[in-house]
């Protein structure tokens, strides 16, 4: 089964170098248009912004790539040459020249017409042959950090460091570990270094895997997510987010609040790479959504 952490792209001429969208970045930009396209009412003000944010994004980046393909692969009078370019030319538009009127029922309209073009681009993607492999094949490949500190009000306990996404889901109960996916041909502990420092601005060193989590295959692909301890950070630990929009807030979480701040999957997850941390040397955990894997395997 191949593993694809990026998109491999073909041949277009003066367009060959677009930028990459790694399989699980395309997961997300779906999933910012879906939560937008099924609210049945304006989302929080700060979840629009955040959503326009990446929907806007991803058009001024692969609007001119999508437009490019179409004209170079395809005849001219060719409808998915015809359609590709309407597409990519109002994308560009709306994300360049039009926006937001007053009020939040306005906000909504720009970020559901946002939504509603972009899903138009992805599947103008598909259809020009821009994916690199069939997704249900694929693994997405995520590498996280277990970074604890002492907590402040319980002695001999600690805190777990988490950060919580713009989107999916509602910010404040769906935080996770920091880091990200890897790129094509990255290690998973340089990845976990890299969009650590990404996403909190902390120079972190691996010190040892503490579990991989498999997750479920869907239409998107299943994935497997690699989870580290860390080198010591020493007892100032100052954490500094991104000023894109990726993310709402981070957290210092004690293991007995975690139910209350992320999914089920993602308090399993780090409970068991507690576990392997407080277990000193041993072998990792192998997990499945966040259970030991041997187990639901049985």
């Amino acid at each position: 089964m191949p593993v694809w952490p990026g998109t491999a792209m073909p041949h277009a001429g003066p367009h060959a170098a677009p930028p990459a969208l790694r399989a699980e970045a395309e997961a997300e930009i779906e999933s910012t248009a879906g939560l937008i396209l099924t609210a049945s009412m304006p989302p929080p003000a700060e979840i629009m912004e955040a959503s326009a944010a990446e929907l806007r994004r991803f058009i001024n980046e692969w609007a001119p790539w999508i437009k490019g393909t179409a004209r170079e692969s395809l005849p001219v009078e060719d409808p998915r040459r015809v359609a590709a370019e309407r597409a990519a030319d109002e994308a560009t538009y709306r994300a360049r020249c039009t926006g937001p009127g007053d009020g939040l029922e306005s906000a909504f309209s720009y970020c559901r017409s946002l939504a509603l073009i972009t899903r138009e681009l992805l599947a103008h993607r598909r259809r020009l042959g821009l994916t690199g492999a069939d997704p249900a094949a694929c693994v997405r490949v995520t590498a996280r950090a277990l970074i604890c500190r002492p907590s402040p009000t319980r002695d001999e306990e600690q805190d777990v460091l988490m950060v919580s996404p713009a989107h999916p889901g509602v910010p404040g109960t769906n935080f996770r570990l920091p880091g990200g996916p890897a790129v094509a041909g990255e290690p998973t502990w340089e990845a976990m270094a890299r969009t650590v420092r990404e996403e909190t601005g902390l120079a972190v060193r691996p010190a040892r895997l503490l579990a991989t989590d498999w997750v479920r295959g869907d239409g998107s692909g299943a994935g497997i997510t690699f989870v580290y301890a860390v080198a010591a950070l020493g007892d100032e630990i100052s954490v500094r987010l991104p000023e894109r929009p990726g993310l709402a807030g981070y957290a210092w979480v004690p293991a007995d609040g975690l139910d209350e701040r992320c999914s089920p999957h993602q308090a399993r997850r780090v409970r068991a790479a507690l576990g392997a941390a407080r277990g000193g040397g041993g072998a990792p955990a192998e997990l499945r959504l966040g259970s030991p894997a041997y187990a639901v395997a049985a």
